[in-house]
């Protein structure tokens, strides 16, 4: 073979070898670029998708887990660092050809529809594959999945969590299974099954619930799933805006906070709503409101009991969880009885195992139609309902005995007037109005009835009163 032949060869080989997204001159010298096939070969490899989102739009980016959802500018640098890695090799890079690239590949990845607006409720994601709840089988993640919310560590399908249960029920006591179901729903983007709300609760103080949280809880479901908003912020209660504050629950798995102020929630309706599995419409900062499926469950952890103005509604969806474990803060003796109960080193390598646990924790539950509440969370929960209830709390306090057979009581103005009063005697801001408070006593038993006869003095015309019912003065 000649010389001539050789470099023949050699550039058909060179020619042949050059990606076809490179635009060449006939002497094989790079020309120019095919930016919508370069494109479609950075989002084979690096997948990308940007959906409408009410005026707006949505920007995720495939990390091989899950879709992860991330602002216009880091998609735009990814795109941009791809280009950079496709040019740079064949020696034709500029910055006009890398933003022209990366602009190309942000048009190819827009979808006419929203693929992650329903999420699929039966499987979960994890680093090492996806669960299948139904067959309890690990396949392959699959971007086609469109799931938002993926799991940074690696399931293990039938391996035992000693140490985590040992820890949990030490805490928690006969609460834990219903703790472990809770968990088990936190890894499932829906709240149809159950509208719940969990708060853990430690009178004492101290008991380590915080630290277990953050270990166990938080590691489990990913702190990227997760939101943290204030009781106050979720309800727009004592100074503070609920107008942009369910925004952020947005595609979250949970929102965990760990603190309960030792205030009065008066507007608690928000979260009957945010954790009813409805439509609920959010507004972010310089958008236009949008109504959206939030699925975060309510978790909270407080020592202090809340304070809310309840109803029957919202009781139903509470679940106190009380903490039995001693406290352990400035307590040697306690932290050390401790490590002969579990090992937290070995406790934090059981997070793979501990998270199917709890998935078929709640699929039990779920097939039996109802969460293992403890006698422990149902007194617990039950005690401070009627603590919450103002009526209740203003009866027992204001009540007076009246002569067994009399046929008079109380006119509903002078019980409401008084009912006010002792509201500003104790401090409590309520906006119970005199309907929703008659209709409050005659559920308790005092119907109404016109009548002259008073405690306070009888009247020449019937008044509409409580019948058999006296009450205290309150200046």
């Amino acid at each position: 073979m000649d010389d001539k032949e050789q470099l023949e060869q050699e550039f058909l080989a060179n020619v042949t070898s050059r990606p076809k997204w490179l635009i060449c001159n006939e002497d094989g010298k790079p020309t120019g670029v095919n930016y919508l096939l370069l494109a479609d070969i950075i989002l084979k490899h690096k997948p990308m998708a940007f959906v409408p989102f009410g005026d707006d739009m949505n920007y995720y980016l495939y990390n091989g887990i899950n879709w992860e959802q991330v602002k216009r500018n880091r998609a735009l640098e990814q795109a941009k660092r791809e280009a950079f890695y496709y040019l740079k090799q064949e020696h034709f890079y500029g910055v006009r050809k890398m933003e022209d690239t990366a602009k190309t590949v942000l048009v190819q990845a827009q979808k006419s529809h929203n693929p992650f607006a329903k999420q699929k409720t039966d499987r979960v994601a994890f680093k090492n594959g996806t669960y299948i709840l139904k067959t309890g089988e690990m396949v392959a993640n699959k971007q086609k999945d469109y799931l938002i919310n993926g799991h940074n560590i690696e399931a293990q399908p039938g391996q035992p969590s000693p140490n985590i249960n040992a820890w949990g029920a030490y805490l928690f006591g006969n609460s834990w299974q219903y703790l472990k179901e809770i968990i088990g729903y936190a890894f499932i983007p829906e709240q149809h099954t159950f509208n719940t709300i969990t708060i853990l609760l430690d009178e004492t103080g101290g008991s380590g619930k915080s630290y277990f949280v953050d270990k166990v809880i938080k590691p489990l479901i990913g702190q990227a799933n997760i939101t943290a908003k204030d009781i106050d912020t979720l309800t727009g209660s004592n100074g503070k805006s609920a107008r942009f504050g369910t925004v952020d629950l947005i595609n979250k798995l949970a929102n965990i906070h760990l603190d309960i102020p030792d205030t009065r929630i008066d507007m608690p309706d928000a979260l009957k709503t945010l954790s009813g599995g409805d439509l609920v419409e959010v507004e972010g900062k310089g958008s236009n409101s949008i109504s959206v499926e939030l699925y975060a469950l309510l978790i909270f952890a407080s020592n202090n009991k809340p304070k809310l103005s309840v109803s029957s509604a919202l009781v139903q969806r509470m679940h106190l969880v009380p903490v039995v474990a001693p406290k352990v803060r400035d307590n040697p003796k306690e932290a050390k009885h401790r490590e002969s109960l579990w090992n937290e080193a070995e406790a934090l390598q059981e997070l793979g195992g501990f998270a199917i646990e709890c998935i078929t924790a709640f699929q039990k539950a779920k097939a039996n139609m109802k969460l293992t509440v403890s006698e422990e969370i149902e007194e617990t929960t039950k005690d401070w309902a009627n603590s919450q209830d103002l009526v209740t709390s203003f009866l027992l306090e204001a009540r007076k005995e009246t002569p067994e057979g009399y046929k008079g009581g109380i006119s509903k103005q002078v019980a409401f007037a008084r009912f006010r009063d002792w509201l500003i005697d104790n401090g409590i801001e309520s906006k119970m109005n005199k309907k929703s408070f008659g209709s409050n006593l005659e559920q308790k038993g005092y119907f109404s009835a016109k009548t002259r006869l008073h405690p306070e003095g009888d009247s020449n015309n019937p008044t509409w009163s409580f019948v058999g019912l006296d009450l205290e003065k309150y200046s």
